[in-house]
């Protein structure tokens, strides 16, 4: 895996960074701070992203390629669209990773360092920044529950549809 600064001009989103639904959160400075704490990975086919069980507060986001999400060795979901969000739980609990993701294409993502943001900026000083983040974060848990409950639903009628075959 290689990593790369990211550098740009004070107040400018560049392409594709400009179709990311996660920087519409964020306008001025607060867009500039997060952005200077940013870096580009790129990882090959392979390459663990995130390791389960690790310390880290960092934020992904997927620009190109493909992710698998693995929990003990198994894969559970997979990370495919360009802009899609993982490890933010990380922004908002201290608990260790819950899965490790794994590139499965040739991939470039974004990085947020939270550590770092919380250094420069700490919380209880930049109240409107915390905010903007944690209202995207619970937006994005929440589209993720609701998706997860949708698929609980579709199941529980699937088994109940085959036990009545019985």
């Amino acid at each position: 895996m290689k990593e790369f600064a990211y550098i740009h001009e004070d107040g400018t989103l560049p392409e594709p960074l400009d179709r990311i639904p996660f920087f519409d959160s964020f306008k001025g400075r607060h867009l500039n701070d997060i952005l200077y704490s940013s870096y580009f990975i790129q990882a090959d086919p392979g390459d663990e992203i995130i390791k389960e069980g690790q310390d880290d507060s960092r934020i992904f986001i997927l620009l190109t390629g493909r992710l698998d999400v693995r929990k003990k060795g198994e894969d559970i979901a997979k990370i495919e669209q360009s802009g899609e969000i993982f490890g933010e739980l990380a922004a908002v609990s201290d608990e260790k990773r819950s899965a490790s993701v794994v590139a499965r294409t040739n991939t470039l993502c974004l990085v947020i360092d939270q550590q770092f943001l919380r250094e420069i900026k700490p919380e209880e000083d930049n109240a409107s920044y915390y905010a903007a983040l944690y209202g995207f974060i619970s937006r994005v848990l929440a589209a993720r529950l609701k998706k997860a409950s949708d698929l609980i639903v579709r199941r529980e009628k699937e088994i109940e549809e085959l036990k009545g075959k019985k």
